[in-house]
């Protein structure tokens, strides 16, 4: 007579769960949140500290060219158009446009140009019917930051007097056109370069007199 055999029952296996609960969704688009709120405003202030660093080395960059004219002409550039200029562009972004006419002129006898071409802006739109420059285009070009707004150009004698600069700001999100004088040292309470020229770029806000802004001086 033969034994039956014991049979094992097996419990059933459990299957996999498809997909995930609210609650894992929801902590999961905390958890994405939260990095983006993190990595976001770092990522930008590491972009606009590259970009300031970078317009600085180009301000000093422009400096020595400035300077460079100076030693060959026995004058820095002008920041007014000059007289026989006809016809004038209009004034705004006069002082960065009359140094663009200097280093850059129609007989292209000064500068080759190098890198100031990637450096190039119009945001006031002039236009002069003939150019200036060695450039073929009629437009009155600025030279720009990396924020790609027209630095301020001032030699000594136009200090006080200053010049009008159209910029674009990014925080306020329109153009901002404003006033602006050379910039002075706290302490002594002199222009900062008062024998030269000050170039200013109005830095990562787009506006000039705030505390990011960029020249080729040491406040």
């Amino acid at each position: 007579m033969l034994t039956p055999r014991l049979i094992q029952r097996r419990e059933p296996t459990p299957t996999a769960r498809g997909g995930f609960s609210l609650v894992e969704l929801m902590a999961v688009i905390i958890i994405i949140s939260l990095l983006f709120a993190f990595l976001i405003p770092n990522l930008l202030s590491s972009k606009e500290a590259v970009n300031s660093k970078m317009t600085q080395t180009w301000l000093n960059q422009v400096s020595a060219e400035i300077s460079a004219y100076e030693r060959e002409t026995g004058d820095f550039p002008p920041s007014t158009f000059p007289r026989k200029l006809d016809p004038k562009p209009s004034k705004t972004n006069m002082g960065v446009e009359s140094l663009l006419i200097a280093l850059m002129p129609a007989d292209g006898s000064y500068l080759a140009g190098g890198d100031y071409d990637d450096r190039l802006g119009n945001t006031d739109g002039d236009d002069s019917k003939k150019s200036h420059s060695r450039f073929a285009s009629s437009e009155v070009f600025e030279l720009c930051d990396h924020w790609k707004n027209p630095i301020v150009y001032l030699h000594r004698r136009d200090y006080e007097k200053g010049g009008t600069y159209l910029t674009y700001s990014d925080a306020l999100a329109d153009w901002v056109e404003e006033k602006v004088s050379a910039a002075v040292n706290p302490t002594t309470g002199s222009p900062y370069r008062q024998d030269s020229f000050q170039l200013i770029s109005a830095g990562p806000d787009g506006q000039f007199g705030s505390a990011d802004d960029i020249g080729n001086f040491k406040r």
